[in-house]
């Protein structure tokens, strides 16, 4: 059965209280109405309504990454890359394939320059999660749980509680601090460097 995005946080957040609860500590506040309108006007697209309920549930992720390893975006970080992107977009030359369309809305971040977004574009990629790679642009998985970002944060409760999420599964450290992993390799998926500063006091 679907969930809702408050759900899906209920979910989120029961798991992180239990077993991480240095990352359920710094979850961050709601974004206020007013945050969310002026952010909207700032790019000039309408906000999917998940993309709305999370906000007003969590400006953001703070120090929990969802997986594989990506940290969402809060309101100002919304706008803030949404005209990075189109600055960026705007310097290609004719004939390049275009980097960033305008009814992307950029979501969440992996720490190293590749981001997620979702679409508001008409058509098949309607409100669907993509993968937005710093040296090739935009791109989207047939998987499911990229379908929508209310997909996205459902499929990331059931891996919470599941142990499990694609290749990757939840791993909380002695400090309370979750990362995701890859269980046939042991790699530790957390490649975010200001987070890693931040928590070995670098930064």
């Amino acid at each position: 059965m679907a969930m809702t995005v408050d759900e899906a946080w209920d979910r989120i957040e029961e798991w992180l209280r239990a077993n991480a609860p240095a990352v359920h500590a710094a979850l961050p506040s709601p974004a206020a109405p007013g945050e969310i309108r002026a952010a909207q006007d700032a790019v000039g697209c309408a906000f999917p309504a998940e993309l709305v309920a999370s906000l007003a549930r969590h400006d953001g992720s703070g120090g929990f990454l969802l997986p594989p390893l990506h940290e969402l975006y809060g309101t100002r970080l919304i706008v803030k890359e949404y005209h990075a992107y189109r600055r960026a977009d705007q310097r290609r030359g004719p004939g390049e394939r275009p980097w960033w369309e305008p009814r992307w809305i950029p979501v969440a971040q992996d720490g190293c320059g590749n981001s997620l977004f979702v679409s508001q574009e008409p058509g098949p990629s309607f409100g669907r999660i993509g993968d937005h790679a710093k040296d090739e642009g935009g791109s989207f998985s047939d998987e499911g749980e990229w379908a929508s970002l209310g997909a996205y944060r459902a499929s990331t409760a059931r891996g919470l509680h599941g142990g499990v999420w694609g290749d990757y599964e939840p791993c909380v450290d002695g400090e309370g601090f979750l990362d995701w992993r890859e269980p046939s390799e042991g790699v530790v998926a957390d490649w975010d460097m200001g987070r890693l500063n931040r928590r070995f006091g670098f930064g």
